[in-house]
């Protein structure tokens, strides 16, 4: 079942985003603070312009969405921005990625914006892409019909 974020879903959540964080294997660069994350996905919601949606399973949160309205600097145009994409791996199936898209989508469109944007990155503690993960999740983007349009630079500082 997909369905909105509750308040009550916060631990299942961080949970989650604990689990996404493990499979992306991004620890060692950016590990998860559960407080800091508890109190931005919080603030994020408050606002009206974002919105978390959840997979639920067996009254488990398996999966989750985090996608927000935007403009562009340079223009006044409402688009979404998803931030965070994620279905666990051990259920991982393209009814669950599909139905959690769907909900994502739809809220987007049905609260005014022209296009959505996926973004698909991830590196490793060399700031090298992590080619397989990206690949994997482009291909599911490409796969619902989305299209590449840029790529992600990154570059350590200091």
């Amino acid at each position: 079942m997909i369905r909105k974020f509750t308040p009550a879903d916060m631990n299942q959540v961080i949970r989650l985003v604990r689990e996404h964080a493990a499979e992306a294997q991004v620890f060692q660069n950016l590990p998860v603070d559960d407080i800091y994350a508890k109190d931005n996905i919080r603030n994020a919601l408050i606002d009206e312009a974002n919105q978390c949606f959840v997979v639920e399973k067996g009254g488990e949160i398996v999966g989750y969405s985090l996608v927000g309205l935007a403009t562009k600097i340079w223009n006044p145009t409402l688009y979404a921005e998803v931030y965070f994409f994620y279905v666990h791996s051990g259920i991982r199936n393209k009814f669950l990625a599909d139905s959690l898209y769907e909900a994502t989508c739809s809220w987007a469109y049905e609260n005014g914006a022209s296009w959505i944007e996926f973004s698909v990155s991830l590196f490793d503690e060399m700031y090298k892409g992590k080619e397989e993960y990206i690949d994997r999740a482009s291909t599911y983007f490409e796969h619902k019909g989305s299209n590449h349009c840029g790529n992600i630079f990154v570059q350590e500082l200091g």
